[in-house]
């Protein structure tokens, strides 16, 4: 006679299984030494957010792919503030403006200590299984920079810093300033007088996200003439060069012409054309000066 025993099944839960809140996180990724990958998204607004989530956030085979590496954080942010909203997706928002989110969806990588050293815009194409080797790809990238930052420093005086420097070029987009600060002291002890040029390209750089931002709350409201104050002032303090002093002009041209003040906008579209004609912003320049004399 046959016997059955009781059989009990326990489910374990996916360890790549999705976060909700982000200082968990950073507690569980200090914890396991592991990177964070951490997405916004709009669920109820955005049809690529809908997509994504189906297509590739929800699937089990990326959540196991990318275990081992990462802790997982999706974050979903209404677009809409309702009067009194007192809910997770509310406080999303909130982390969302702290990371400077504009559109979605928008990705972070992010450290065991929770510093990002990349981001994205938007969703990638392709499945689970090629979204995986992207995030595996970029942790792998991060570990390599992180072994050129260990080489540089064997190096001595300016050879350190143009190491350094080599390396900083090399990071990409969403990097923030926290992860790179010691590397940034080590050049200003290394090198005190920016012999190589580098901390006042930095700055500038740094210089022009903060014009970038208040150029647009000032658009919004037709302050044409707090435009021009806000790019001379810029210009006039970090003195950029090349492309970058081509966008910093580019927004004090439009905003004289849409002011009407033709001739200073002429003047600010030869400023533009004689840092590099052939470039893209003066190309412009030029189409729009052409227009301006025109008038």
């Amino acid at each position: 006679m046959w016997r059955f025993g009781l059989v009990v099944l326990f489910v374990l839960p996916l360890k790549a299984a999705w976060l909700k809140d982000l200082d968990t996180a950073r507690n569980l990724a200090a914890k396991e030494e592991k990177n964070i990958y951490l997405i916004f998204t709009s669920l109820k607004v955005s049809g690529a957010c809908l997509q994504l989530e189906k297509r590739v956030l929800s699937q089990e085979s990326f959540q196991k792919a990318v275990a081992e590496k990462f802790v997982l954080v999706h974050l979903d942010v209404p677009l809409q503030q309702k009067p009194g909203m007192i809910s997770p997706l509310a406080a999303n928002r909130i982390v969302a403006k702290s990371f400077r989110v504009e559109s979605y969806p928008t990705a972070f990588y992010l450290d065991s200590k929770g510093r990002s050293y990349a981001s994205e815009t938007g969703a990638l194409m392709g499945g689970p299984d090629d979204y995986a080797k992207h995030l595996l790809k970029k942790s792998t990238e991060q570990t390599d920079r992180n072994q050129a930052f260990a080489e540089a420093y064997e190096k001595e005086g300016l050879a350190r810093a143009k190491a350094i420097i080599a390396v900083l070029k090399k990071s990409p987009k969403g990097a923030s300033a926290k992860l790179h600060a010691s590397h940034i002291a080590e050049l200003a002890e290394v090198d005190p007088n920016d012999t190589l040029g580098f901390q006042r390209k930095r700055l500038a750089a740094e210089g022009f996200r903060d014009l970038d931002r208040a150029l647009k709350e000032v658009f919004h409201k037709n302050s044409y003439d707090e435009v021009v104050k806000l790019v001379d002032t810029y210009v006039r303090e970090f003195q950029p060069e090349g492309e970058l002093l081509q966008k910093a002009l580019f927004p004090k041209l439009a905003a004289l012409r849409h002011g009407k003040k033709f001739r200073e906008a002429i003047v600010a579209a030869d400023e533009m054309i004689a840092v590099d004609a052939n470039s893209a912003h003066g190309k412009l320049a030029g189409q729009l000066r052409k227009q301006l004399e025109g008038r």
